[in-house]
């Protein structure tokens, strides 16, 4: 029996929920889409490509790891085994019929030489096709404060998984696509905030003007891009146009942001007016009883000042005022 995602213990295996919210999996299967002829590189132990064939894609699957290969022999439709550092590997990878997309999802940062990959996946592209990648930001802002503490200590996994050999900024990796003649159309971002991340930063380690200068770069609290890129020929005004979608999606996301933060503030007001509303209702209650006292008193008064007995003793307090 193959063996299954499970019983390889890989460390890269995760489930896969296409409907997760800031999730980079989910991000990629919306930007890839369904029905699609898939060059899937570094599988892994194969969450994601038994999702893409969920999704009725067809998947030609290379994978270093031949247990990990073995697992996916039952569900690709043709396993490569082999180091994607290999040109020979990605030929054999690519036939005749060509893909509708080339996925790589948090592969690039694993390989020393992404830049020939990515050129090398472009050739098996049809017309029209797409890269879809995800990289991970090594300008999150909980590295940037590790490195102004002097730290840059590698773990198993994330964003300083000991196995990454290049690092990417947006930046970077838009420079990559172009090199690549692939041009950038669609970025999401898997945002961890500040002090979430497995890099456990200590918040109270950081001066607030320190924390506030970080949070400052845009970017600076996303774990991961997910990208769709697109064979660029080179025409200037195509990638303007990317660039102002790109702008576009950019300015969507700070309103949805705002938006959120609107509808928690919001929120935060609903629970607090019904907190507060038992009070309001014994302050009003308590205001009713004072202001019933006043008239009563008021009446007493008025009673009194129109008492045969109060008129009577007008002039005695006539002779009072004058004496005092």
């Amino acid at each position: 029996m193959a063996p299954t995602p499970e019983t390889t213990d890989n460390t890269y295996w995760a489930p896969v929920d296409r409907n997760l919210p800031n999730n980079s999996h989910a991000f990629a299967l919306e930007l890839l889409g369904a029905n699609k002829r898939v060059l899937e590189l570094g599988s892994a132990a194969g969450h994601f490509t038994r999702a893409l064939v969920r999704d009725n894609c067809r998947v030609v699957a290379v994978e270093l790891d031949p247990v990990a290969a073995k697992g996916l022999e039952d569900v690709a439709e043709r396993v490569v085994v082999g180091d994607l550092s290999d040109p020979a590997v990605i030929e054999s990878a690519i036939d005749d019929e060509g893909f509708d997309v080339v996925v790589a999802g948090d592969v690039l940062e694993h390989l020393p030489d992404p830049l020939t990959v990515l050129r090398a996946c472009r050739s098996a592209l049809k017309p029209g096709g797409m890269v879809v990648l995800s990289v991970p930001n090594i300008a999150h802002a909980d590295i940037k404060l590790q490195l102004l503490a002097g730290n840059f200590d590698y773990r198993d996994t994330g964003l300083l998984d000991r196995t990454h050999v290049h690092f990417f900024t947006r930046s970077s990796v838009e420079e990559m696509l172009r090199d690549a003649g692939l041009l950038m159309i669609d970025l999401r971002r898997v945002v961890l905030p500040v002090f979430t991340t497995e890099q456990a930063v200590d918040p109270a380690s950081v001066a607030p003007e320190v924390l506030a200068s970080v949070l400052a770069d845009p970017d600076s609290e996303t774990y991961q891009f997910v990208i769709r890129a697109v064979v660029h020929d080179g025409n200037a005004e195509v990638a303007e146009l990317a660039g102002r979608a790109l702008a576009l999606q950019d300015e969507l996301a700070d309103e949805r942001e705002r938006r959120a933060a609107v509808e928690a503030e919001r929120d935060e007001a609903v629970v607090a007016a019904s907190l507060l509303e038992p009070l309001l209702h014994d302050a009003e209650a308590r205001a009713r009883d004072y202001e019933a006292l006043a008239e009563a008193r008021q009446r007493y008064i008025d009673a009194l000042m129109s008492s045969r007995s109060y008129r009577m003793m007008a002039p005695l307090r006539a002779v009072r005022a004058i004496l005092r």
